[in-house]
């Protein structure tokens, strides 16, 4: 027996229905594991100061570092945008190093990626920061093409100009 469900003033069969629903969340989770993948930004170490560079990647849902410690071994370890409360640089004049504070580390003892280059950690610390400014603003960030948004999270995540020193 053909059970149906009056919708929109046609017909429609629960199992039409469901089967519906089922390809339109297929399409939506697709969507959303493509977007979530493009990287925002990709840094490494340096090579001489680390045997086995290590990667830090912003994309739209994570920031993921890969410390790696041998070839084909590494720990990765991924951390949700939402659950980053600070990204702190340490800047020297060639290179630099980030501390990651999040909601589950101990924060006295934040994840730190050393020997990036010194360009690469003031920008990932501009765009963590752009990234949680918009956060907190309820901006979509999920409708913008992958390098506008990484140009804006970064415009975003400079100082303005009242909070410069002098």
């Amino acid at each position: 027996m053909n059970s149906t469900l009056y919708k929109l003033g046609r017909y429609v069969t629960l199992k039409g229905r469901d089967e519906l629903e089922k390809s339109e969340a297929k399409k939506e989770v697709n969507k959303i594991i493509g977007l979530a993948h493009e990287p925002i930004f990709e840094t490494k170490t340096v090579f001489p100061f680390t045997l086995f560079p290590d990667t830090v990647t912003i994309d739209r849902t994570k920031l993921t570092v890969t410390h790696r410690v041998f070839f084909r071994v590494a720990e990765v370890v991924g951390i949700r945008i939402e659950d980053i409360l600070n990204v702190t640089p340490n800047i020297g004049p060639f290179f630099g190093s980030i501390l990651i504070h999040t909601r589950f580390f101990d924060p006295q003892k934040p994840y730190a990626v050393n020997y990036l280059r010194r360009n690469d950690a003031l920008k990932i610390e501009r765009i963590m920061h752009g990234y949680s400014v918009a956060l907190e603003n309820r901006i979509d960030c999920a409708s913008l093409p992958t390098n506008e948004l990484a140009e804006m999270l970064d415009k975003l995540g400079r100082e303005s100009p009242s909070e410069k020193p002098s």
